[in-house]
């Protein structure tokens, strides 16, 4: 992020806590509120395409009990860790935890 767009985000904020409309906000600040609004935008952009690039890999392996056909598995290898997953597993703590174990890659 450039020094210009951090100072946006900054600016956009502080609007945002203020609780006040965008041109009470912007009074005697040396902008305009169509500015302020257009950096808004600008922002949460740039947040959408940033998160459209991210991409997150896993291998998937199936794996079949040998004593029971009906009980399967899937093991999910994400940067080191193996997961197993069986069925009936919990779809959104599975996500959250791919998305710790890649956090910062």
């Amino acid at each position: 992020m450039t020094e210009t767009q951090k100072k946006w985000q900054e600016r956009v904020v502080a609007w945002k806590a203020s609780g006040k409309t965008c041109e009470e906000f912007v009074e005697g600040q040396g902008y305009a509120a169509t500015t302020l609004r257009q950096w808004v935008f600008q922002l949460r952009k740039k947040e959408r395409e940033a998160k459209a690039e991210t991409v997150t890999l896993a291998k998937v392996v199936r794996q079949e009990s040998s004593s029971n056909l009906v009980s399967t598995a899937m093991v999910v290898d994400v940067a080191g860790a193996r997961i197993e997953v069986r069925r009936g597993f919990d779809r959104g703590l599975l996500r959250e935890l791919i998305a710790a174990l890649t956090e910062g890659r």
